[in-house]
């Protein structure tokens, strides 16, 4: 027998690597497990009003929302994703939220979110929340970007790559350090991959616009996942403002530094892996960036011990969700 299965908040379509991650591992976990992925609806897409997507979400066995980064501060994406719990098309087939982040959301939420037959967080502190929120049981594990091996040829390290931010402000300050260094590149996460930011030029005016400024270091944007993981895992130490960067530093074993988000993602991140908030930076810590900023053997004995957890963790979630689909109306 055939599994069907849903998903909504596609974030790959974000030309966002970390999420390409994301979205690769969870299809990939699914279809391990026994599920057929029917349908997915992008970010920020109106599913509601999709009705190919509705037909496919009647005929499903399982709806998976990736909650990703989605569920903060009330925002009108979160509540489009929340209301697939309580939509006709959604019926009684069995939901599960998985990589969820939340904070500060409205308490009308909680209605919608109570009716989540599976809630996987992506931290402790959101899967406390949400727990008290809906008095029910709500798992944590780490994010899904971390629940498999890098598949990173080893090679030499060499420079610091300087990334980039969800917000202007954090952009500029990193483009500020960025000068500072001698020999540094600045690698977003985010990409672009048309034909037109081949060029120097067009890049440098990209960086430009970016990270507020000239003078800047090249810009180098990896066309997919491998290529940024390949960049981490060759530099002696990444800075960024990007929540998946730092989860793709530990994946990679890559020395970091972070400035914080646009939510509390990064600081629960570093909590959850018992590296504490050292490596997190305010912008006036970058007025004079480190050359360095190596691992200790407990950090790296925590970041191993976390990666384990992911993967083991995961595997878990994508056979509860098979189980999902299985389950009996």
């Amino acid at each position: 027998m055939t599994l069907r299965a849903v998903i909504l908040n596609d974030t790959s379509s974000r030309y966002h690597h970390g999420c390409s991650r994301v979205m690769r591992l969870l299809v990939a976990g699914l279809e391990r497990h026994g599920l057929t992925i029917t349908a997915r609806s992008p970010a920020r897409h109106d599913w509601a009003g999709d009705d190919g997507l509705l037909s496919a979400m009647r005929a499903a066995d399982v709806i998976v929302v990736n909650g990703e980064g989605t569920l903060h501060h009330g925002r009108p994406a979160g509540a489009r994703l929340l209301a697939v719990a309580q939509h006709a098309a959604r019926a009684d087939t069995p939901l599960a939220l998985v990589n969820a982040l939340w904070q500060d959301n409205p308490e009308e939420w909680s209605k919608p979110l109570a009716k989540f037959d599976l809630i996987a967080a992506r931290d402790n502190v959101s899967a406390e929340d949400m727990a008290h929120t809906t008095r029910a049981e709500v798992r944590w594990l780490p994010d899904l970007s971390l629940s498999a091996p890098a598949e990173i040829t080893p090679g030499p390290r060499r420079g610091v790559i300087i990334g980039d931010s969800v917000k202007p402000g954090p952009r500029r300050v990193l483009g500020r350090a960025a000068r500072r260094y001698r020999d540094a590149r600045l690698v977003p996460t985010k990409t672009l991959g048309g034909r037109l930011w081949r060029f120097a030029p067009t890049r440098a005016a990209l960086a430009a616009a970016w990270f507020g400024g000239l003078g800047l270091p090249p810009l180098d944007m990896p066309g997919d996942e491998a290529a940024y993981l390949d960049r981490i895992a060759r530099a002696d130490l990444h800075i960024t403002g990007r929540f998946h960067a730092v989860c793709l530093s530990m994946l990679t074993e890559t020395p970091f530094l972070a400035l914080g988000s646009n939510a509390s993602k990064i600081e629960r991140l570093l909590a959850d892996a018992g590296l504490g908030q050292a490596r997190l930076l305010g912008a006036e810590a970058l007025a004079h960036p480190p050359e360095a900023a190596p691992f200790s053997t407990g950090e790296l004995d925590a970041i191993r011990s976390f990666r384990e957890r992911a993967q083991r963790q995961a595997e878990a979630l994508f056979a509860d969700i098979a189980a999902l689909a299985r389950r009996e109306p």
